[in-house]
């Protein structure tokens, strides 16, 4: 409307006179004017366009987050285009972190993790950079005090705990899990400590603790519960109402039994109920120290002295007995011996006890497991026997122990311990090749030289006729009849024999 009551101004062309001037008349210079202020306007902006891209050039950035990190690029905005370039959306709480350097520029965006905090009754949620338990309580304005316990899930932690697990990093595109883990939330619960009074032996102590159980209370306090204690309630039971727990500890108490020294853990209350806990039966001349009605405390001590008969089994060895073989082929005189093997008995003994002491012992029964193989003695038959009536001359060695004293082990035998049948023409037959009979003993001949006539307490004279493997050195074997019952009461003697001639 303005451009239409201006003056005109023609160009090209005049007015003629009574010409009617139109609308197309009118619009021939302003349209004229358009297409030059179009075409500056475009000129204008490809002008700051270049312009702009040599004030503004384009970024590489790196963009790393969720664990993962890629290149993209920006211009005028490099973070907000870096992250909407990676399609990343920030939510409350996460935090991007800036970085340059060799040309080229970087952000990082920390993710917040959502977590909820279960405490006094409540259910806390926000969304947390921190990496410790302590942190995230902190930032939930949530205040721990002594006793308390704190868990991630079922597991127990402290504040100093780490409240995430390493994350890992690509290159590769985000994938969903980690995506999906990022959203998962972490659940911390805060159990708080309760006022506890533990009363022991010696001492009650006021303290502060969150345990499951009596058994963890105990723990967490450095205390070992052996099997003997008393703990009131039981070590699996949750921890009182009325905030008491009573621990009784069994006392160590030295006990000597049958002379031998012990250590007692109990909770018994007098002397008798620890006579009875160690299955002891008290009988005839027992005896225990302190009395039995005498209370049990960390002082004393218990002796129990009993006398006890119990049997026994013992392992006997048995002598081989020496068996006589004439050998025709040898002069009279010269012998030689095969060694026999020693048999076993078994006895069972009566074995009386004081105070852990044998006192008395007395067999009860007896077997021969296993016979013993005799000792052959060879001895030489060749050439004529002495005459068993004639007394040989006392030998030069015989004479200078004539009426000299000697003291020699006695032992006994009879025909029956010879090597021959009885219905052998040799049985009873000494190496001398006299008959054996009382008067005739089996002697060492390098001690007592053969043909020696002795006395022996408790036996009479007797003539050194005989030999035998087992008789050696001072040791003498007195022959008996076989009929004769004081044989069996002979047994083995240490006598002094009288050297006669």
């Amino acid at each position: 409307m303005a451009q239409a009551l201006r003056s005109p101004r023609y160009r090209g062309r005049t007015k003629a006179a009574g010409q009617h001037i139109t609308r197309s008349d009118l619009l021939v210079h302003p349209r004229h004017f358009r297409g030059r202020h179009h075409a500056a306007t475009i000129f204008v902006v490809i002008v700051l366009a270049v312009v702009g891209f040599r004030l503004f050039p384009e970024q590489e950035v790196t963009v790393v987050h969720d664990g993962q990190s890629y290149r993209v690029s920006a211009m005028f905005q490099p973070e907000t285009e870096a992250l909407a370039a990676a399609d990343v959306a920030l939510r409350p709480g996460d935090r991007v972190l800036a970085g340059s350097g060799g040309g080229t520029r970087s952000f990082a965006v920390q993710r917040a993790r959502p977590i909820r905090i279960a405490v006094d009754g409540a259910l806390l949620e926000r969304n947390t950079l921190a990496t410790t338990v302590g942190g995230a309580l902190a930032d939930m304005g949530v205040e721990l005090k002594p006793g308390d316990r704190v868990y991630i899930g079922s597991r127990l932690t402290t504040s100093r705990g780490p409240l995430l697990s390493a994350g890992f990093v690509s290159r590769e595109a985000p994938g969903a899990s980690a995506s999906a883990a990022a959203f998962t939330p972490i659940t911390v619960q805060v159990r708080r400590a309760q006022q506890i009074t533990l009363v022991t032996d010696t001492q009650s102590v006021a303290l502060a603790s969150a345990a499951d159980t009596v058994r963890d209370l105990l723990a967490d306090q450095g205390m070992t519960v052996r099997e003997l204690d008393l703990v009131e309630p039981g070590l699996e039971s949750p921890l009182p109402r009325d905030g008491v727990v009573r621990l009784k500890s069994a006392l160590s108490i030295p006990v000597r039994l049958d002379g031998k020294d012990r250590v007692l853990y109990t909770q018994a209350k007098t002397v008798a109920d620890i006579v009875a806990l160690m299955g002891v039966t008290l009988d005839g001349d027992d005896t225990v120290e302190p009395p039995l009605d005498t209370r049990v405390s960390s002082s004393i001590s218990v002796v129990i002295k009993r006398t006890r008969v119990v049997e026994e089994t013992e392992e006997e060895a048995i002598a081989p007995r020496v068996v006589d073989e004439i050998d025709t082929t040898l002069a009279r005189g010269q012998s030689s011996f095969i060694d026999g093997i020693p048999g076993l008995k078994l006895k069972t003994m009566s074995v009386t006890y004081k105070n852990g002491e044998r006192i008395a012992t007395a067999e009860v029964t007896s077997k021969v497991v296993r016979e013993p193989v005799p000792t052959r003695r060879i001895l030489g038959g060749k050439g004529p026997a002495p005459v068993a009536t004639v007394a040989p001359a006392a030998s030069s060695a015989s004479g200078q122990l004539s009426g000299r004293k000697l003291s020699v082990a006695a032992t006994w035998y009879d025909a029956s311990h010879g090597a021959w049948a009885r219905d052998d023409p040799n049985y009873g037959t000494t190496f001398s090749g006299i008959k054996l009979k009382k008067g005739v003993c089996a002697v060492d001949r390098s001690v007592i030289p053969l043909y020696t006539r002795m006395f022996v307490p408790g036996y009479g004279e007797c003539l050194a006729a005989d030999t035998g493997s087992g008789i050696n050195g001072r040791h003498i074997d007195v022959g008996f009849d076989e009929g004769d019952p004081d044989r069996f009461l002979w047994g083995v003697r240490d006598v002094e024999i009288t050297i006669l001639d």
